[in-house]
Protein backbone atom coordinates (compact mmCIF):
# COMPACT_ATOMS: atom_id res chain seq x y z
CA UNK A 1 0.00 0.00 0.00
CA UNK A 2 2.67 2.41 0.74
CA UNK A 3 4.68 2.00 -2.40
CA UNK A 4 1.01 2.58 -4.56
CA UNK A 5 0.57 5.70 -2.56
CA UNK A 6 3.92 6.85 -2.96
CA UNK A 7 3.57 6.42 -6.56
CA UNK A 8 0.03 8.73 -6.80
CA UNK A 9 1.23 11.11 -4.14
CA UNK A 10 4.65 11.89 -6.55
CA UNK A 11 2.04 12.20 -9.57
CA UNK A 12 0.15 14.80 -7.36
CA UNK A 13 2.48 16.45 -6.46
CA UNK A 14 4.11 17.27 -10.10
CA UNK A 15 0.65 18.36 -11.12
CA UNK A 16 0.41 20.49 -7.66
CA UNK A 17 3.58 21.79 -9.31
CA UNK A 18 2.34 22.55 -12.55
CA UNK A 19 -0.88 24.09 -11.90
CA UNK A 20 0.89 26.55 -9.38
CA UNK A 21 3.41 27.78 -12.17
CA UNK A 22 0.61 28.11 -14.38
CA UNK A 23 -1.52 30.27 -12.19
CA UNK A 24 1.66 32.33 -11.31
CA UNK A 25 2.56 32.97 -14.66
CA UNK A 26 -1.14 34.24 -15.96
CA UNK A 27 -1.46 35.60 -12.70
CA UNK A 28 2.06 37.57 -13.65
CA UNK A 29 0.73 38.18 -17.28
CA UNK A 30 -3.00 39.74 -16.18
CA UNK A 31 -1.01 41.66 -13.16
CA UNK A 32 -3.68 40.55 -11.06
CA UNK A 33 -4.42 41.49 -7.82
CA UNK A 34 -3.93 40.05 -4.60
CA UNK A 35 -7.70 38.99 -4.06
CA UNK A 36 -7.72 37.78 -7.80
CA UNK A 37 -4.71 35.60 -7.19
CA UNK A 38 -6.43 34.55 -3.88
CA UNK A 39 -9.52 33.82 -6.67
CA UNK A 40 -7.86 31.76 -9.05
CA UNK A 41 -6.19 29.91 -6.04
CA UNK A 42 -9.48 28.65 -4.63
CA UNK A 43 -10.50 27.34 -8.16
CA UNK A 44 -7.42 25.13 -8.30
CA UNK A 45 -7.90 24.06 -4.87
CA UNK A 46 -11.84 23.49 -5.94
CA UNK A 47 -10.33 21.46 -9.32
CA UNK A 48 -7.68 19.88 -7.44
CA UNK A 49 -10.96 17.74 -5.13
CA UNK A 50 -12.96 17.23 -8.30
CA UNK A 51 -10.02 14.90 -9.50
CA UNK A 52 -9.62 13.44 -6.38
CA UNK A 53 -13.21 13.03 -6.40
CA UNK A 54 -13.26 11.34 -9.69
CA UNK A 55 -10.22 8.87 -8.86
CA UNK A 56 -8.06 11.30 -10.52
CA UNK A 57 -5.68 12.39 -8.36
CA UNK A 58 -4.66 9.81 -5.77
CA UNK A 59 -2.18 11.00 -3.32
CA UNK A 60 -3.50 9.16 -0.02
CA UNK A 61 -4.61 5.92 1.47
CA UNK A 62 -8.21 6.79 0.96
CA UNK A 63 -7.82 8.27 -2.47
CA UNK A 64 -5.96 5.40 -3.27
CA UNK A 65 -8.82 2.59 -2.20
CA UNK A 66 -12.29 4.79 -2.62
CA UNK A 67 -12.71 4.19 -6.45
CA UNK A 68 -12.40 0.47 -5.65
CA UNK A 69 -14.79 0.72 -2.39
CA UNK A 70 -17.34 2.84 -4.31
CA UNK A 71 -17.32 0.30 -7.02
CA UNK A 72 -17.63 -3.01 -4.73
CA UNK A 73 -20.23 -1.18 -3.26
CA UNK A 74 -22.09 -0.33 -6.79
CA UNK A 75 -21.53 -4.29 -7.87
CA UNK A 76 -23.35 -5.44 -4.55
CA UNK A 77 -26.60 -3.11 -5.00
CA UNK A 78 -25.62 -1.47 -1.83
CA UNK A 79 -25.40 1.50 -3.02
CA UNK A 80 -28.32 1.91 -4.54
CA UNK A 81 -30.24 1.06 -1.83
CA UNK A 82 -31.48 2.78 1.36
CA UNK A 83 -30.62 1.02 3.95
CA UNK A 84 -32.47 1.24 7.82
CA UNK A 85 -30.10 2.35 10.52
CA UNK A 86 -28.04 -0.47 12.51
CA UNK A 87 -30.25 -1.14 16.04
CA UNK A 88 -28.40 -0.64 19.13
CA UNK A 89 -25.58 -3.48 19.71
CA UNK A 90 -23.56 -4.68 22.02
CA UNK A 91 -19.99 -3.34 21.21
CA UNK A 92 -17.19 -6.06 20.12
CA UNK A 93 -16.51 -8.59 18.03
CA UNK A 94 -19.19 -9.22 15.04
CA UNK A 95 -20.69 -12.26 14.55
CA UNK A 96 -19.26 -14.78 12.75
CA UNK A 97 -15.35 -13.52 13.27
CA UNK A 98 -12.42 -15.41 14.34
CA UNK A 99 -8.99 -14.47 15.87
CA UNK A 100 -7.14 -13.29 13.23
CA UNK A 101 -3.72 -11.24 13.31
CA UNK A 102 -2.82 -8.97 10.31
CA UNK A 103 0.32 -7.55 9.87
CA UNK A 104 -0.71 -3.99 9.44
CA UNK A 105 -3.51 -1.34 9.70
CA UNK A 106 -4.49 0.97 7.23
CA UNK A 107 -6.27 3.98 8.44
CA UNK A 108 -8.81 5.44 5.92
CA UNK A 109 -11.51 8.46 5.99
CA UNK A 110 -14.73 7.71 4.37
CA UNK A 111 -17.22 10.18 3.49
CA UNK A 112 -19.62 9.94 5.94
CA UNK A 113 -22.57 9.02 3.95
CA UNK A 114 -20.51 5.86 2.24
CA UNK A 115 -19.35 4.30 5.65
CA UNK A 116 -22.80 5.03 7.06
CA UNK A 117 -24.01 2.99 4.16
CA UNK A 118 -21.02 0.62 4.71
CA UNK A 119 -21.98 -0.15 7.84
CA UNK A 120 -26.12 -0.64 7.31
CA UNK A 121 -25.74 -2.43 4.03
CA UNK A 122 -22.81 -5.04 5.90
CA UNK A 123 -24.99 -5.56 9.35
CA UNK A 124 -28.39 -6.20 7.49
CA UNK A 125 -27.00 -8.10 4.56
CA UNK A 126 -25.58 -10.45 7.36
CA UNK A 127 -28.87 -10.69 9.34
CA UNK A 128 -29.82 -13.89 8.06
CA UNK A 129 -26.80 -15.37 8.18
CA UNK A 130 -25.82 -14.06 11.97
CA UNK A 131 -29.45 -15.65 12.86
CA UNK A 132 -28.89 -18.64 11.95
CA UNK A 133 -25.32 -19.15 13.90
CA UNK A 134 -26.35 -17.88 16.72
CA UNK A 135 -29.27 -21.16 16.23
CA UNK A 136 -26.45 -23.18 15.37
CA UNK A 137 -23.97 -22.13 18.62
CA UNK A 138 -27.32 -22.66 20.98
CA UNK A 139 -27.17 -26.41 19.32
CA UNK A 140 -23.56 -27.01 19.24
CA UNK A 141 -21.83 -24.52 21.28
CA UNK A 142 -20.00 -21.53 20.56
CA UNK A 143 -16.63 -22.93 21.06
CA UNK A 144 -14.88 -25.48 18.57
CA UNK A 145 -14.56 -28.27 21.33
CA UNK A 146 -18.51 -27.87 22.41
CA UNK A 147 -17.43 -25.43 25.36
CA UNK A 148 -19.15 -22.68 25.55
CA UNK A 149 -17.84 -19.22 26.83
CA UNK A 150 -19.73 -18.09 29.61
CA UNK A 151 -18.18 -18.89 32.54
CA UNK A 152 -16.46 -22.32 31.49
CA UNK A 153 -19.71 -24.12 31.30
CA UNK A 154 -19.14 -27.42 29.24
CA UNK A 155 -21.60 -28.18 26.96
CA UNK A 156 -23.46 -31.18 27.27
CA UNK A 157 -24.82 -31.55 24.23
CA UNK A 158 -23.00 -33.71 21.20
CA UNK A 159 -19.75 -32.05 19.19
CA UNK A 160 -20.54 -31.08 15.96
CA UNK A 161 -20.30 -33.44 12.63
CA UNK A 162 -18.15 -32.62 10.24
CA UNK A 163 -21.34 -31.72 8.33
CA UNK A 164 -21.93 -29.17 11.01
CA UNK A 165 -19.08 -27.78 10.91
CA UNK A 166 -19.34 -27.11 6.86
CA UNK A 167 -22.67 -25.49 7.41
CA UNK A 168 -21.00 -23.34 10.21
CA UNK A 169 -18.24 -22.48 7.90
CA UNK A 170 -20.86 -21.44 5.15
CA UNK A 171 -22.82 -19.21 8.09
CA UNK A 172 -19.81 -17.36 8.37
CA UNK A 173 -18.65 -17.10 4.85
CA UNK A 174 -22.43 -15.30 4.65
CA UNK A 175 -21.51 -12.52 7.11
CA UNK A 176 -20.54 -9.30 5.43
CA UNK A 177 -18.29 -7.27 7.81
CA UNK A 178 -16.85 -3.69 6.91
CA UNK A 179 -13.18 -5.35 7.81
CA UNK A 180 -13.62 -7.51 5.47
CA UNK A 181 -15.53 -5.42 2.59
CA UNK A 182 -12.38 -3.20 3.08
CA UNK A 183 -10.13 -5.41 2.91
CA UNK A 184 -11.21 -6.73 -0.20
CA UNK A 185 -11.41 -3.05 -1.28
CA UNK A 186 -7.63 -2.28 -0.41
CA UNK A 187 -7.02 -5.80 -2.35
CA UNK A 188 -8.53 -4.78 -5.47
CA UNK A 189 -7.15 -1.16 -5.60
CA UNK A 190 -3.50 -2.66 -4.99
CA UNK A 191 -3.68 -5.27 -8.00
CA UNK A 192 -5.70 -2.14 -9.98
CA UNK A 193 -2.60 -0.23 -9.47
CA UNK A 194 0.49 -2.89 -10.29
CA UNK A 195 -1.81 -3.26 -13.81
Amino acid sequence: MAAVVEVELDAERTWWKAERQALADRADALGLTAAERAQLADALQARHEQLRAAGELRGTRTAVVLPALRQLLDERGWSARRWRPVPPTRRGRPWGTHDEAFEARVNLYLPDALGETLARACHWTSAPAVAALQKWYDQHGDHWRGQLHNHGTRWAGAGPSHADLAARDQLVKGIQTTGKVLREAISRALAEAKR
